[in-house]
């Protein structure tokens, strides 16, 4: 009996215990649910915050679709000839992957949150170079922050990072690019178009050093082709356009991108040329396009394209003129007779005798005029003693212009070509 009172003691005391513990244990929880309602109620304050001050203004505000087009270079894959051809299986499974790079890039940056689509429809020779374009969806407030500078800034930054770390993002675990090799240029909408409309008859072509290399023609099956041309670094590319036929209608235009991009038109051509039944152009760089729109009717063979690598040239020469007033010699841009290549600046400085003698220049069927603000410069800027005049092509054939006593030097910049005396 006296031990089962003992037990009946104790089991009063365990229980008396039990119910100070949960006591204890129910202040204590009480007094941490205002710490609770005071957390839930700043976070409830910072989304709302955020909705009204920033997620709802962005996505109410009217956007804009913005268009860049690019390249970069990835140092641990080579080019195949497989990844030449569009329908390709080796194609589609590398370009898969290098869009999903690519959209994975955009998303480690702030412009994550602007990302549209993207796509990449080319490869280049070497070290693989991809050719890409992407959308960001801007809203109007911020459009004009969202050059290609601005955009190619932020991209070549988180590449950068990447590039001298081990990084989080999947595709640094594949793919090792090189961040200074990243070409962004602006585009626009009608860009793309064209530009897909082309890739059921893309032709990407390696132009090599000493080589003149024939393009394959269009396919006339298809309503457009695009010639995509890739040289060396430190070339440029010169596209030689023989009309063979006496009459077409083909349209051939010829860009200064990897792309049909309508600010790198280099000039585009319009039916069989009988004023210049052979045309040769050049790019700035290694890279050029050729996009060829067919007529309502079908002329089968009516030109010949070929290229070649040329190497770049200065153009800036010192001359001294003679007492004489006979012709001394003749100058013009790089790779005369064929067009001079986009973002060409020449300059020649000439020193007279005295100045009892001026320059006379006589152009070959081109002439300058006074520049008018409300016209364009088209046809090459001309700055003489800091006087600026535009060229043009005249009806006649060649024209002579005449600087009568300036002080020397004279500079003039650019040209096709001329005499001087």
């Amino acid at each position: 009996q006296t031990c089962r009172m003992e037990a009946e003691e104790q089991e009063e005391d365990s229980s008396s215990l039990s119910n100070d513990k949960s006591e204890t244990n129910s202040h204590c929880c009480l007094r941490y649910v205002p710490l609770g309602i005071a957390f839930l109620v700043l976070a409830g304050a910072a989304a709302t915050t955020w909705y009204f001050l920033d997620y709802r203004p962005w996505h109410l505000e009217p956007s804009i679709l913005q268009f860049y087009c690019g390249s970069l270079q990835v140092l641990n894959r080579r080019y195949s000839p497989d990844l030449g051809h569009v329908e390709s299986r080796a194609f589609w499974v590398e370009s898969a992957k290098l869009q999903n790079m690519l959209k994975e890039l955009i998303h480690a940056t702030e412009l994550g949150r602007f990302y549209n689509s993207s796509m990449v429809y080319a490869f280049g020779e070497g070290a693989l170079t991809f050719f890409f374009w992407f959308t960001l969806q801007i809203p109007e407030s911020q459009q004009k922050e969202a050059t290609a500078e601005r955009v190619n800034t932020v991209l070549h930054q988180e590449l950068s990072t990447s590039f001298n770390s081990s990084g989080s993002l999947s595709y640094q675990r594949e793919y090792r690019v090189n961040p200074d090799s990243l070409v962004l240029l602006e585009s626009s909408v009608k860009d793309i178009v064209v530009l897909k409309s082309t890739l059921g008859c893309y032709r990407y072509n390696y132009v090599q050093e000493d080589d003149i290399l024939r393009l394959e023609g269009p396919d006339y099956l298809a309503s457009s082709c695009l010639w995509h041309l890739h040289g060396l670094k430190g070339y440029m590319i010169k596209l030689r356009l023989e009309w063979t036929l006496p009459d077409c209608r083909d349209r051939l235009a010829m860009y200064d991108a990897a792309g049909p991009l309508e600010k790198h038109l280099i000039t585009s051509i319009y039916g069989c040329s009988r004023q210049e039944s052979i045309v040769e152009i050049l790019s700035s760089g290694p890279v050029m396009s050729i996009v060829w729109k067919k007529a309502m009717y079908s002329y089968y063979d009516p030109f010949i394209l070929s290229a070649q690598a040329v190497p770049l040239e200065a153009c800036e020469v010192n001359i001294t003129l003679q007492e004489s007033l006979e012709l001394q010699g003749k100058i013009g841009t790089p790779h005369y007779p064929s067009y001079y290549s986009p973002n060409t600046q020449c300059t020649w400085h000439m020193t007279v005798p005295s100045l009892d003698y001026g320059v006379a220049l006589w152009f070959d069927a081109y002439a300058l005029s006074r520049q008018k603000h409300d016209l364009p410069c088209t046809q090459g800027q001309w700055i003489i003693q800091n006087r600026r005049s535009f060229g043009f092509l005249p009806p006649i054939a060649k024209l002579p212009v005449s600087f009568r006593n300036l002080p020397p030097p004279t500079s003039l910049v650019p040209s096709p070509w001329f005499l001087w005396r």
